[in-house]
C-alpha cells in the first residue's frame, strides 16, 4: 500500500510517497481501509521540526492522526459488528497518510450513512476539540464572543457552534476569504487582526503568540480566555490578569471521552467546518504548502477513494448505486478530472436498460471538472485546470479518468454544469450536420429540437445562414423563437404546420416521423437519424452514432440546464431524464458529495 513519509525534517517537499506492508489488526484494534485523512496544522509543524521535545517523531516516519473510511477486518476482542462500517478514527501514534491503517477501538467511532468520510475526517479532531471549548465556555444568549484564527479549521466551528448559542460573535482573522467563510458560519462580524477592538466576555484563542496576547486584553474582568492555538509557534503571549485562562487541558481527551465527543460531533448538523483543499493522497505536499502559506480556509482533507454512480445489471433506474472505489489512476495520455458536474444523456439510460454488463458499470458520458491527476505523456494541462468534455464511461462521480486529447478547457464564463451539458449534444450536432451537408439557406427539421442535441444543432445551424424548424412542446415555443428557432407542436397534421418546405431533416426524437420526414425532403438521404435505428434501417436513412471523442469548441452555443440532481440522486436523474418533455439537459452535480 502507499504512505506518505516524512523523510526528512523539512518544508513540504520531504514528504514523498512510499511502499508499505498492509497493516494487520492486533488485539483491541481495526483495520481500516482509508477514504479521507484529516490533514492539522500540527502535521505541518511536526514535518518541519517544531517540538520535538514534546513529540518523538524522528524522520522517516508517517504523520497523521485522523482518518475516515470503512474496517475491514478486526483484532481479537473486538465485536465483529465492526466489520464493514463506515467510521473515523483518531490516530494518537500517527501513521494516517495511509491507504490502510489501524486504530484502537476506543478511538473510532461510527459515521452515520448521510454524512460523506470527508466530512467525517474533516471533523474527527476539531469537532470533539470544538464542542469541548463551547460546552466550558457556558455561553448564553447575548455573550459577547472573540473567535481568533477564525477562518481555520478549528475556528469555523466553533463560530457555528458559539453563534447557534445565542452568542455575538466576532471573527478575528487575516484574508477575506476567512472572515467570508466565519460570517458564512454565522459571526455576527468579522474583522482583520489588526482591527481588533471592544470588550468581550469570552475569548476563544487559535493563533497564540502576539495576536493572542492582544487578544487577551480585550477579556473583561472574570471572563475567560481559551488558549489553545499554536500555529504562530507559541501559546499566546500573556501577563494573567483578572481573565481566568482555560489552556490546551480542554482539548486533551481521555479515550472515553473522546469518542463521546466524536459520537456527538457525527450526529450533530451544527457541527461543520470548511473544505478549502482536497486533494488525493500523493499529492500531501501541496495541503502542506497551503498549510505554510497560511492562505488555506477552513481543512484540508487527502482522498484515497472516490465514489462514483454504478450498475451490477440491467433495469431500472434503482438499479444504481453510489459505490465507494479506490481513487483511479490515470495511464499513458490519460487525466483524471474531479468531477463538478455531469451530463445525463438518454444513452446512459438505454445502457443501463440493456448495454453489456460484466461487473459493476460506472455511467455518464460528459463531465466538468478540474484536472486532478495527469499521466504519463500528457503534456499542455495543469493541475487544477477547469475542463469539461466526453468520457468512454463513468463521469458521473467525484473523480473520472479522460483522454487528455478528449478534453476542452473550461470557458469562464460557463458554469460547470453548463459545461457538462455540452459535450456529447455539441459533438452529436456538429456531426450530423456535417452529415446532413447543411448549407446557407437551406431549411432544417430538427424533431424534439427542446433536447440538448436539438438545441446545439439549431444554434449551429442558424450560425450557417440555415433556417430552422423545430418540433417541441408549445411551453417550450418562446424560447425557441428567441433563439431564432420556429417551432411547431407534435402530432398529428404536422406537416401542414410547417411553414414551408423542408430540405434536411435530423430526426432526435424517435417518435416515428422517419416516414413523414423522407416525404418532405424527397430523399432519404436528406435525412438523418440519431433516435430510431429500427425505422431508420427500414426506410434507408441513415443512422448516427458513437462519434469520436475529442475537443468540443463551445462556439457561442449554450444549452439550457433543466434541472440539476446531486449525485446520490442519479437515480432520480435518470428518471427525469427518461420522462422527456424537458428543455434542454439533466444534470448530475457532485457539490454534496465531494468537498470544494
Amino acid at each position: 500500500m502507499n504512505v506518505i513519509e516524512v523523510t526528512k525534517f523539512g518544508g513540504p517537499e520531504v514528504l514523498e510517497v512510499r511502499r508499505a506492508p498492509e497493516p494487520v489488526a492486533g488485539p483491541g484494534q481495526v483495520l481500516i481501509g482509508v477514504s479521507a485523512v484529516d490533514v492539522m496544522s500540527l502535521d505541518a509543524q511536526l514535518r518541519a521540526g517544531w517540538g520535538r521535545e514534546w513529540f518523538p517523531n524522528k524522520p522517516p516516519f508517517v504523520p497523521g492522526t485522523g482518518v475516515a473510511g470503512r474496517v475491514l477486518s478486526v483484532g481479537d476482542g473486538v465485536d465483529a459488528g465492526w466489520a464493514g462500517r463506515r467510521v473515523a478514527a483518531f490516530l494518537p501514534s500517527g501513521g494516517g497518510y495511509a491507504e490502510q491503517v489501524v486504530a484502537g477501538v476506543e478511538t473510532v467511532v461510527g459515521v452515520p450513512d448521510e454524512v460523506p468520510l470527508w466530512r467525517a475526517a474533516s471533523l474527527i479532531q476539531v469537532g470533539p476539540a470544538a464542542l469541548s471549548l463551547v460546552d466550558a465556555a457556558e455561553l448564553k444568549p447575548g455573550s459577547r464572543v472573540l473567535v481568533t484564527g477564525a477562518g481555520g479549521a478549528l475556528g469555523l466551528p466553533i463560530v457555528r457552534l458559539a453563534g447557534a448559542a445565542g452568542a455575538h460573535v466576532t471573527a478575528a482573522a487575516h484574508g477575506a476569504a476567512k472572515r467570508e467563510a466565519a460570517l458564512g458560519m454565522g459571526a455576527a462580524e468579522a474583522v482583520d487582526y489588526t482591527e481588533l477592538s471592544g470588550r468581550f466576555d469570552v475569548v476563544f484563542d487559535g493563533v497564540g503568540g502576539e495576536v493572542g496576547g492582544a487578544a487577551y486584553e480585550l477579556v473583561e474582568p472574570g471572563g475567560t480566555f481559551f488558549a489553545y492555538g499554536v500555529p504562530s509557534g507559541s501559546a499566546a503571549l500573556i501577563k494573567p490578569g483578572a481573565a481566568r485562562v482555560v489552556g490546551m487541558e480542554q482539548v486533551q481527551f481521555a479515550p472515553d471521552e473522546f469518542r463521546q465527543l466524536a459520537q456527538r460531533v457525527m450526529e450533530d448538523d451544527r457541527l461543520a467546518t470548511v473544505v478549502g483543499l482536497a486533494v488525493p493522497l500523493e499529492r500531501a505536499s501541496e495541503a502542506h504548502a497551503a498549510l505554510d502559506r497560511r492562505e488555506l480556509v477552513g481543512k484540508a482533507v487527502l482522498l484515497v477513494t472516490a465514489q462514483a454512480a454504478r450498475y451490477r445489471a440491467n433495469g431500472g433506474p434503482e438499479v444504481l448505486t453510489l459505490d465507494e472505489i479506490v481513487l483511479p489512476q490515470p495511464g499513458p495520455g490519460q487525466v483524471r478530472v474531479a468531477v463538478r458536474a455531469a451530463g445525463v444523456n438518454p444513452l446512459d439510460w438505454k445502457l443501463r436498460r440493456g448495454g453489456p454488463v460484466d461487473g459493476p458499470r460506472g455511467t455518464g458520458l460528459e463531465l466538468a471538472g478540474t484536472i486532478d491527476a495527469i499521466g504519463p505523456e500528457v503534456s499542455g494541462w495543469r493541475l487544477g485546470q477547469p475542463v469539461f468534455g466526453q468520457v468512454e464511461s463513468g463521469a458521473a462521480a467525484t473523480h473520472a479518468i479522460a483522454d487528455a486529447a478528449a478534453l476542452t478547457p473550461k470557458p469562464d464564463e460557463l458554469t460547470y454544469e453548463e459545461a457538462a451539458a455540452l459535450p456529447v449534444a455539441l459533438e452529436t450536432a456538429q456531426r450530423t450536420l456535417s452529415e446532413l451537408d447543411l448549407q446557407p439557406g437551406q431549411t432544417l427539421l430538427i424533431h424534439a429540437v427542446a433536447g440538448g442535441v436539438g438545441l446545439a444543432a439549431a444554434q449551429l445551424a442558424i450560425a450557417r445562414g440555415a433556417q430552422v424548424v423545430g418540433t417541441a412542446g408549445e411551453h417550450h415555443h418562446p424560447y425557441l423563437r428567441d433563439l431564432g428557432v420556429h417551432p411547431v407542436t407534435y402530432g398529428e397534421g404536422l406537416e401542414e404546420r410547417l411553414p414551408g418546405p423542408v430540405d434536411r431533416v435530423l430526426d432526435a426524437s424517435g417518435r416515428g416521423e422517419l416516414e413523414l420526414s423522407v416525404k418532405l425532403t424527397g430523399d432519404p438521404a436528406k435525412v438523418i437519424s440519431i433516435a430510431d435505428p429500427v425505422n431508420a434501417a427500414k426506410m434507408g436513412v441513415r443512422f448516427s452514432t458513437g462519434g469520436t471523442r475529442g475537443p468540443v469548441p463551445a462556439h457561442e452555443v449554450r444549452i439550457p440546464v433543466a434541472e440539476v440532481f446531486p449525485l446520490e440522486r442519479i437515480a432520480d436523474a435518470h428518471r427525469r431524464s427518461e420522462d422527456g418533455h424537458f428543455l434542454g439537459k439533466i444534470v448530475v452535480n457532485t457539490e454534496a458529495t465531494l468537498p470544494r
